[in-house]
């Protein structure tokens, strides 16, 4: 097998894994070596181990099983008809950090239900804006009746392809008029968010978003910032809504944070539109010697990697697990239901965020 030199060393980790499943090193249904194993073995991180296992159980290599150990899973039958394909974004796929956390959340939620006992998911990656020839091979091989799809305005040529071919499509955390949905309510999660700093008496709430025009979600979060505002009758300085985006979202959050301090604006408060943008803002105040949620109070949404902030942060927990839970149990029931039965009009679920406060 040929593996690049600039290759990512859990993706070199990942291709041996393969080579050895595929070769029958370990057949289907025995335990793989521990992590620790595979660390004395490979000579690399934890990290790297736990993300190359990771991502060969969400391709469909691997099952684990919480207190016992990872299994080969049955991957040669992935594609059999009880299996639902699931459509990626390629970029979606290879993000990092809280990013890539929610994409493992709601695959755990998905796993769930449509884990090893049931007939499992055919992970596809594709690419941006076009529906590619693989692609498009793919869902004429397979003529799936049912299909999940997560954030589809990615590649909006893919949901109309899948519907044309009489796929019943689920739309994972994005509302999508025209498809089934099952989404989060993002507006409110920008509301709890602000709300929670105005009724601690904090004024001047800045927002570091991300930007608005690539992600639904932002705009989202952007809408419940102002209305809380309106809400609680604080004026609001437009001046303190910020979008950016950076490699390393913590980094983002940096540079935005550090932007509004240089205009003289002063903040007492600001909503992360990430945990690693809120802990980037926070690290930034702190090294311009500012008391942080004294002087300047934080909160976060996702609640990914809030846990790990020091000083404590409080976050709105964005239920991911639940999210894939809900669009897989759908998913299912549609795969299950009669063609006679099939529901015509398109479904939306939105699931309900919540505050965790943590600190003071």
């Amino acid at each position: 097998m040929l593996v690049r030199d600039d290759m990512p060393e859990y993706q070199r980790i990942k291709r041996r894994l393969v080579a050895e499943i595929r070769s029958g090193h370990w057949p289907v249904g025995s335990a793989i070596p521990s992590e620790s194993q595979l660390l004395a073995k490979h000579k690399v991180s934890r990290a790297t181990v736990v993300r190359s296992l990771q991502e060969l159980a969400l391709e469909g290599y691997l099952h684990r099983r919480k207190g016992k150990g990872t299994y080969v899973a049955d991957f040669r039958g992935r594609e059999r008809k009880r299996a639902i394909p699931l459509f990626i974004y390629a970029g979606t796929y290879r993000l990092s950090g809280g990013a890539r956390q929610v994409l493992l959340r709601i695959m755990s939620g998905i796993d769930a239900v449509l884990g090893p006992t049931y007939g499992g998911v055919n992970v596809r990656q594709v690419p941006g804006d076009t529906l590619d020839d693989n692609t498009r091979r793919t869902i004429d091989e397979l003529r799936p009746p049912v299909a999940l799809v997560v954030e589809p305005s990615f590649n909006t040529p893919l949901v109309e392809y899948l519907q044309q071919t009489g796929c019943v499509t689920w739309v994972v955390n994005e509302p999508v008029t025209t498809s089934n949905s099952v989404y989060l309510d993002q507006e409110r999660a920008g509301y709890l968010a602000a709300h929670h700093l105005l009724a601690k008496g904090r004024r001047r709430v800045a927002l570091l978003n991300g930007p608005v025009d690539s992600y639904w979600g932002f705009a989202a979060r952007l809408l419940g910032y102002q209305r809380a505002h309106a809400d609680a009758g604080v004026s609001l300085n437009p001046r303190l809504a910020r979008e950016g985006a950076h490699a390393i979202d913590s980094e983002a959050g940096r540079a935005m944070l550090r932007a509004v301090l240089d205009e003289g604006l002063a903040p007492d408060g600001v909503v992360g539109a990430s945990d690693s943008k809120a802990m980037g803002a926070m690290a930034l105040a702190a090294e311009r010697g500012f008391r942080v949620h004294e002087q300047v109070a934080f909160v976060s949404i996702d609640n990914t990697l809030a846990d790990q902030a020091d000083p404590p942060l409080s976050s709105v927990a964005l239920p991911f697990e639940e999210l894939g839970r809900q669009a897989a149990l759908r998913a299912k029931e549609s795969l299950e239901r009669e063609p006679t039965d099939q529901i015509v009009t398109t479904q939306q679920i939105c699931l309900q965020p919540h505050l965790v406060v943590r600190g003071a």
